[in-house]
């Protein structure tokens, strides 16, 4: 078996790898490993370009598998290799599979995908790192910020949402692929940044979201009747292998969930024995026993991690790091328009009512600066759920009004109610949710009429009939 390494963005060393691929090689070189592992390749992939997309990576990716000696003569007889990837190494990946390997995944060409830390929904971040600040140090440092790779790793990119509402459908366990997500939430005092929230979040590692990096996620299609917003489609992720490791932040030595990891600490590194404890997996049965290995894994490391203590500066300061939610809207009119101008706000209780949310559910807001009708909330999921049973009557709902409002063509208020059920099932801990809203568009009759008087000219009116026009099928 060959293991390839992908780093993430705006990466200039190999540096970023630690010493893990060297451990890895190195214990293989002695028979020490239950695996086989042939050689370990290092990727190197340029995303400090302003020009460079994902797309360009993952086709750039093909041909350098195809370009090395020893791989690509192991392809050629029809080995997999496996791959371990960083933060935005996942999608590039992901975006190769989707690419080359989408209509047959059986001939796909690794055998294991371990996404440390990935960007699976995107990262709160990328903004930043596009922001002008991000520039002037690029500048500095002779780079540009990578832009195009930043436009995917924005919160609710329209490029991230194909990619993973096409995910929903591959049978990954099904071809012989077994896809793994390693994950931290602790912070790196050294990055934290007090003008900048992203940087000590709870539920992240200081740069990824637990939740937008799992790769166990729901998309939930929701449809305007006359009867308000309804269901259309309800569709969960196939179940992958989720751990959070215990201690580790997101990059630098001390902490980072890779970068951390030396020859002297290998042995006992929670992200060593986790790569490792993956890659001994080859059937269905032993994938299912990782599964639930790394569930329990998780809820330890959150009971344990739940509070912690550190100093920062002359202060001694609490923390306290949550389960959360993360949800991605994607709102459209059911001519698959992109609606832009909206409000939208959450209600609850007996009345569906804005002012009847638990004080502390709310977290985080952000719109994509490239697609508008694109909103993703971060939610504390305890604090939420803990309101939701005590004091809302399980009722939790949205309430969404788009504009324009008025006119020959318009849309309007739309309101989802959820009982409890819809919630817990919909909305859980560590986990994304798509949700997409369509809405009606109301076009006037009064838009396009006919007329049979000949003999005289005839004004042309703007004024709404207020006869619509009957909504596409």
């Amino acid at each position: 078996m060959h293991v390839v390494f992908i780093h993430g963005w705006s990466i200039r060393s190999t540096a970023t790898y630690g010493e893990l691929p060297l451990y890895l090689k190195a214990q293989a070189a002695a028979g020490k490993l239950d695996v086989t592992v042939n050689e370990v390749l290092l990727g190197k992939y340029v995303s400090f370009e302003d020009t460079v997309s994902i797309d360009d990576i993952a086709r750039a990716f093909d041909a350098a598998l195809r370009d090395h000696p020893a791989l690509s003569i192991a392809l050629a007889k029809g080995e997999r290799f496996a791959c371990i990837t960083h933060s935005a190494g996942a999608p590039v990946v992901r975006q190769w599979m989707r690419r080359f390997h989408a209509r047959n995944l059986g001939k796909c060409p690794f055998s294991h995908l371990i996404m440390i830390a990935p960007a699976s929904h995107g990262s709160a971040l990328a903004q930043l790192g596009k922001s002008t600040l991000a520039r002037i140090k690029g500048h500095f440092d002779g780079i540009e910020p990578g832009k195009r790779v930043l436009d995917w790793l924005e919160l609710g990119s329209e490029q991230s949402w194909t990619l993973n509402e096409e995910w929903l459908d591959y049978d990954l366990v099904g071809n012989g692929i077994f896809s793994f997500v390693l994950q931290g939430q602790s912070i790196d005092r050294k990055l934290y940044d007090v003008l900048n929230s992203y940087t000590d979040e709870t539920g992240s590692d200081g740069v990824m979201r637990v939740a937008a990096a799992n790769m166990n996620y729901a998309l939930v299609s929701l449809r305007e009747t006359d009867k308000g917003l309804r269901f259309d489609r309800v569709q969960r992720s196939p179940r992958t292998a989720f751990a959070i490791l215990p201690g580790l932040a997101h990059s630098r030595e001390e902490i980072g969930i890779i970068r951390s990891v030396t020859l002297a600490n290998a042995a006992s590194h929670p992200t060593t024995k986790a790569v490792l404890r993956c890659l001994k997996v080859k059937s269905t049965s032993a994938y299912a026993a990782v599964v639930k290995e790394f569930d329990a894994l998780s809820a330890e490391t959150q009971k344990d991690e739940l509070t912690r203590r550190a100093k920062t500066g002359p202060f001694n300061r609490t923390f306290k790091t949550y389960p959360c939610s993360m949800l991605v809207f994607r709102i459209l009119d059911d001519t698959g328009l992109p609606v832009t101008d909206y409000d939208l706000r959450f209600t609850a209780g007996k009345e569906y009512d804005d002012n009847a949310l638990p004080p502390g559910f709310f977290i985080d807001r952000q719109r994509n600066q490239l697609n508008p009708g694109k909103l993703t909330y971060y939610l504390n999921h305890p604090v939420l759920m803990e309101g939701l049973n005590d004091r809302l009557d399980g009722r939790l709902g949205i309430n969404i009004t788009a504009r324009p409002d008025e006119g020959l063509a318009r849309y309007g208020t739309a309101s989802f109610r959820g009982t409890r059920d819809d919630i817990v099932k919909t909305i859980r801990p560590n986990e994304t949710v798509m949700i997409e809203i369509m809405l009606r568009r109301k076009v006037d009759r009064q838009v396009f009429t006919l007329t049979d008087k000949l003999d005289a000219p005839e004004a042309i009116s703007g004024a709404p009939s207020g006869k619509l026009v009957r909504a596409p099928a």
